[in-house]
């Protein structure tokens, strides 16, 4: 009879230890940036050879740690 108790004891610890965990990792919360580019493209008008032109381009970061930006070339 002692058996029987100490083996379904067992097994109920055993339950809610998996049952603890699947429940934290549903709960874990993802961390990475995520870029977004609310204009992803523009196209200067026709100018003098010389002239200087300039554009803002937008970076945004939508995700949850920092968003580093290494390199940035034009096409």
């Amino acid at each position: 009879m002692k058996k029987g108790i100490l083996v379904g004891l067992c097994c109920s610890l055993i339950v809610f230890f998996f049952l603890a965990m699947a429940w934290g990792a549903q709960n874990e919360v993802k961390v990475s940036p995520s870029v977004v580019f609310p204009e992803p493209g523009f196209e200067f008008d026709a100018v003098f050879e010389g002239i200087d032109v300039m554009h803002d381009f937008v970076i945004q970061n939508k995700g949850t740690a920092t968003l580093d930006v290494k390199k940035v070339s034009g096409g």
